[in-house]
């Protein structure tokens, strides 16, 4: 009886005889094509759909201002460090004639100021084992680096704006009449004129120099007015610009977390100024500005 298979063709022919020439055939020649995959073919339940674990994307945080605003962070392991501030007032005189006596003489008066870790400002985070399995190996440093934005951001809200209460620190912002910080209210529209007025008082009490050396903290949507409030159409100069000629603009943080949200009608906030001297705060003026 005649054989009725097909007889093998391309690559596979070539294969079988070349392992029938040097004796090494054995077995049922399958053709290459039977080994291809096919599409539309189903395994189980449905088809294959492998995926490839990408390196994670943190979530967005402000950047702290607490350290561009002059603030410098203290690292104290136990107990309490205590820090000398000068507060006489110390005045020079002329003397009277050659052999009268100049002024004083004056006490040199300081109060310690006691840094204690009396508040506790923490995380908790649980990751899971199928976590770990489907995010990768960096998933530990992502934590890692949202756990510190995450305290950065609230430890900025609690240095302006903490109640004191509930375990929280006192804000500077907050705290302006214990702390005795000059608070002046502006009541009228936010002007570069209000925040002028509070840098000549830092320059009178000889306490900067010039606005270069004052740094201010402020809402976007402060920004957003001055930004849009022009001194004159024709030359298209606004508020903004008149600040920032004086005041550097890396002189100037934006946060949303350590200023109050407007509030009111017409809607008021806030700005907070102050100056350094050898990464020390020195003086501080706030003012409130009101615009419809």
């Amino acid at each position: 009886m005649p054989s009725t298979r097909r007889p093998l063709e391309g690559a596979t022919a070539e294969l079988v005889e070349e392992m029938r020439g040097e004796g090494g055939y054995r077995g049922i020649p399958v053709p290459w094509l039977a080994l291809e995959r096919r599409a539309g073919e189903t395994v189980a339940a449905g088809t294959p759909d492998p995926i490839t674990t990408r390196p994670i994307i943190d979530r967005l945080f402000p950047d702290s201002v607490a350290a561009r605003m002059g603030a410098q962070m203290i690292s104290i392991d136990s107990g309490a460090v205590e820090w000398p501030v000068v507060t006489s007032s110390v005045a020079a005189g002329w003397a009277d004639g050659e052999t009268a006596s100049v002024a004083g003489p004056t006490v040199f008066a300081t109060t310690d100021k006691a840094l204690k870790p009396e508040q506790n400002l923490g995380i908790t985070m649980r990751i899971t084992r199928k976590t770990l399995k489907q995010s990768g190996a960096a998933l530990e440093q992502a934590v890692r680096r949202d756990m510190n934005s995450a305290v950065s951001s609230a430890l900025d809200a609690a240095i302006f704006l903490g109640t004191g209460a509930n375990g929280q620190p006192l804000g500077v912002i907050t705290g302006q009449a214990t702390y005795g910080i000059t608070a002046t209210d502006a009541d009228d529209l936010a002007s570069w004129a209000a925040l002028r007025a509070a840098v000549v008082r830092f320059m009178t009490a000889n306490a900067a120099g010039g606005p270069g050396a004052v740094r201010a903290l402020i809402r976007p949507e402060l920004w957003d007015f001055l930004d849009g409030a022009y001194i004159d159409t024709g030359t298209g100069i606004t508020e903004w610009d008149r600040l920032v000629k004086n005041v550097p603009a890396g002189n100037i943080a934006m946060t949303t977390n350590a200023i109050a949200a407007p509030s009111g009608t017409p809607a008021e906030t806030q700005a907070l100024l102050t100056t350094t001297r050898a990464a020390w705060r020195r003086y501080s003026s706030g003012f409130g500005a009101a615009w419809t």
